[in-house]
């Protein structure tokens, strides 16, 4: 994200008195948004967008888990003008899950069959498959273990992986190591089945121009709280909608 389209987040976050998470970039969610329902507040998640253009941009390799996580969460667009000074925003769309859907189900349809098979590929490798690519030992360590699986996992995570010993020594036994060689086999493989900032369609976003659902100034806090309650009336059971 380059630090002009921070700058416009930040300003869209400020507008809809939403909470800013600062750790957005590592956690994947850009803000949250509370509001009071039948006494009780429920949370919901925000992907906080903006644009110069006339659609939108999302993130690098999106895979399944961005196909998940954006079924949870409310969306806020802001478009803003192309102006070689400041950019001004213009017009703001507040999206539902449900809104999003049909664009992210079009965008689900275009990795599904990959993943599929990643997934079934990767659950098909067997002691022999471990032993051509890490070398045939009774156990394996942690040295071993990262050689294969890099960065994808914690230290913690490696030392969980230990659940034998050899010469008193924790060690990570054949089967264990079998299973991380599926879950490296997995990642690459998904890798390659993502997609490259694929964007909200203009085709999309069109649909709900002059509808509720295209907000304007000053009206912008209370306009996202109007909806969201809506939408937690109408779908309580939701998991876009947290309790």
């Amino acid at each position: 994200m380059t630090v002009q389209d921070d700058e416009r987040e930040r300003e869209l976050v400020r507008a809809f008195g939403l909470t800013w998470n600062r750790d957005h970039q590592r956690a994947g969610i850009d803000a949250l948004l509370n509001i009071e329902l039948d006494g009780r507040i429920c949370e919901f998640e925000v992907e906080v967008k903006s644009s110069t253009g006339s659609t939108v941009s999302t993130a690098r390799d999106v895979g399944m888990e961005h196909i998940e996580k954006w079924r949870r969460k409310l969306f806020v667009i802001g478009f803003y003008s192309r102006s070689s000074g400041r950019p001004e925003l213009l017009r703001c769309l507040c999206l539902t899950p449900l809104d999003m859907e049909p664009w992210i189900a079009s965008i689900e349809s275009k990795i599904a069959i990959d993943f599929a098979l990643a997934s079934r590929a990767s659950r098909k490798l067997e002691l022999d498959d471990l032993f051509d690519v890490c070398g045939r030992q009774t156990t394996y360590s942690v040295e071993d273990a990262k050689r294969l699986h890099k960065l994808q996992w914690t230290s913690q995570q490696y030392a969980d992986a230990l659940d034998t010993t050899e010469n008193g020594r924790p060690q990570i036994s054949q089967g264990r190591m079998l299973e991380i060689l599926r879950l490296r086999s997995k990642y690459i493989a998904q890798r390659g089945a993502t997609l490259n900032n694929p964007h909200v369609t203009k085709t999309h976003l069109d649909t709900f121009a002059g509808t509720s659902r295209e907000v304007q100034a000053p009206n912008w806090a209370a306009s996202i709280r109007a909806i969201a309650k809506e939408f937690a009336q109408a779908h309580p059971d939701h998991p876009a909608v947290i309790r």
